[in-house]
Parts: structure tokens; C-alpha cells; sequence
């Protein structure tokens, strides 16, 4: 099985989970975005300070889990994630409702400097090259937040009608936003749809 096996394309970036070995040999999760470079390889982007990245740089291997359960995602985010979210598989923890999880080993490693909106900060950047995938559901979705944000995008476009001042400049701002995140996070399929949309906006203007 590849990458593709379970939904990912190539150029692409998923919301997953990671789970990686702390140092005690307890499990650690964290929401991270991954990209798919192609079949076997995957690019992620992380900032420097977090368990995650020190677990990554010392064992250099992680699990990344597909799935889609809301609590996970917030508990991870928020806090440690209880144990009892987690299975060990041989040396490596998954999350046991995953849809899918695969083994990724880290084939390089480098922090950079990067400045954006929130300032300057280090960022490791590493790839890593699938190992196993294990598909645990028939149906595996990865998460994608680029069809998220068109349809948020259609429930402004078709409320456009009925609002006027403040609310309509809300609209305009959290569209400008939602065609961000698209074309960041999307393929060709979500930027041309992300047009239309915002092609449809400007009869508005």
C-alpha cells in the first residue's frame, strides 16, 4: 500500500494526528498538518519547543493517524492525551479508533528561520518516507480543510442577500480569509471552485 492507498495526493496538506515515544516510553500526541509529496513521502513543518519535535529528532521515526474524532483533536491540542486513547504497536503508539496510521521514518532534518505574521521563529522541517500502512476502515478520508472552507464559503455567498453593514463587511472578511486557506491547503480542484465562489461574490460589490 502507498499514500494513495488511503486517500492522500500528492501536494496536499492533511490535519492528522502524531503520536511519537516520549522519553519515559509513554505516548505523546499532537495535531499536525502533513503534506504529501507522493506516494511514499511526506514534508512537515514544525515549530521548535514542542515534545513532538524533540521526540521526532531523538527517535527519528512517528506514527501519523488519519482520523476524523473531534475530542482527539481538541484533548491533544489543549493538553496530554489520555493513555487510554492510545495502542502500541510493535515500538510505536497509534490511536486506536484511527481510520489509518502509518510509520514514518525521517530521511532529513533541518531548523530554519522563518518570519510571518506572528514574527520570526524556528521551524524544523523534515521529510520522512512511509514504512507501513495500516488501514484499520474500509473508507478513509483524510482531512483536508481546503472542502471545509468552500462550503463555509457557499453558506456566506448564499446569506449575502440578507445582510448589509457590519455583518456584510463580516462576511467579506471571513471570505478573504476562507480563499487563503484555500489556495494554501488545496489542489486545483478546490482553487477553481474557491473562484467561482469568489467570482460569485462580486455582484455583491
Amino acid at each position: 500500500m502507498d499514500l494513495e492507498s488511503i486517500g492522500m495526493k500528492k501536494g496536499l496538506l492533511y490535519e492528522t494526528i502524531l503520536t511519537t515515544r516520549n522519553d519515559d516510553g509513554t505516548p505523546n500526541a499532537a495535531p499536525i498538518g502533513v503534506i504529501c509529496k507522493d506516494n511514499k513521502e511526506v514534508v512537515l513543518y514544525l515549530h521548535q519547543g514542542s515534545c513532538t519535535v524533540h521526540n521526532i529528532k531523538k527517535n527519528q521515526s512517528f506514527i501519523v493517524n488519519i482520523l476524523k474524532d473531534p475530542m482527539v483533536f481538541v484533548e491533544s491540542t489543549m493538553g496530554d492525551l489520555s493513555e487510554k486513547y492510545f495502542e502500541q504497536y510493535e515500538n510505536e503508539f497509534y490511536i486506536k479508533n484511527t481510520d489509518a496510521f502509518f510509520l514514518a521514518n525521517v530521511t532529513s532534518l533541518k531548523d530554519v528561520e522563518r518570519e510571518d505574521n506572528f514574527g520570526i521563529s524556528v521551524i524544523t522541517v523534515l521529510r520522512a518516507e512511509t514504512s507501513y500502512i495500516i488501514k484499520k476502515k474500509e473508507c478513509v478520508e483524510p482531512l483536508n480543510r481546503a472542502i471545509y472552507g468552500i462550503i463555509e464559503g457557499l453558506v456566506y455567498l448564499t446569506r449575502m442577500e440578507m445582510v448589509s453593514g457590519d455583518m456584510e463587511k463580516l462576511y467579506r472578511h471571513r471570505m478573504s480569509e476562507i480563499s487563503r486557506i484555500v489556495n494554501k491547503v488545496g489542489g486545483e480542484e478546490h482553487k477553481n471552485a474557491m473562484k467561482k465562489i469568489s467570482e460569485a461574490f462580486k455582484k455583491y460589490d
